[in-house]
């Protein structure tokens, strides 16, 4: 009986140690809350209500688009309706949270000058550029020859 005991506390602290050394490795969640996440999905409503100041329009619009970390690269699609007359200009803006003015922070080129429409592009995003749009600090604008400043605008929402 003796040996018994002597071996039980023995074994008893090596199977602990061998246990609390290999579970960790098993765990696969643990492996996946540590990787970084890579793709976001965007997203915007644009209406006048979130020009500063608002803005009295029947255009409304839409955004979305993806982001991808490791190529900075931007995809995105904006569609629009109902506008006073033709988009002259599209900009994304920022950093600046909902209700707050900012610079362009991002030229949309290229889209139909027309009351109504969509748009898809692409862009390779700076690191700061990044930060600001994935922190929701970026809003899509579309300016008018009657709203210059911007007739419709949405805040990017990026998950």
């Amino acid at each position: 009986m003796l040996k018994k005991v002597s071996s039980i506390k023995i074994l008893a602290p090596l199977c602990i140690a061998l246990f609390v050394l290999i579970s960790p490795g098993c765990d696969k969640d643990d492996d996946d809350d540590n990787q970084e996440k890579i793709d976001y999905s965007l997203s915007a409503t644009l209406d006048g209500d979130q020009e500063v100041p608002a803005v009295t329009t029947n255009g409304s619009g839409t955004f979305s688009g993806s982001y991808n970390k490791n190529t900075n690269a931007l995809t995105y699609t904006v569609s629009w309706q109902q506008l006073s007359g033709p988009a002259t200009d599209m900009h994304f803006h920022g950093p600046a949270l909902a209700g707050e003015p900012a610079g362009v922070a991002l030229a949309i080129t290229g889209f139909t000058s027309a009351a109504q429409g969509q748009y898809s592009g692409t862009a390779t995003l700076t690191e700061p550029q990044e930060a600001d749009l994935l922190a929701g600090k970026w809003y899509v604008n579309i300016h008018t020859d009657l709203n210059k400043p911007g007739e419709i605008r949405g805040q990017v929402s990026a998950q």
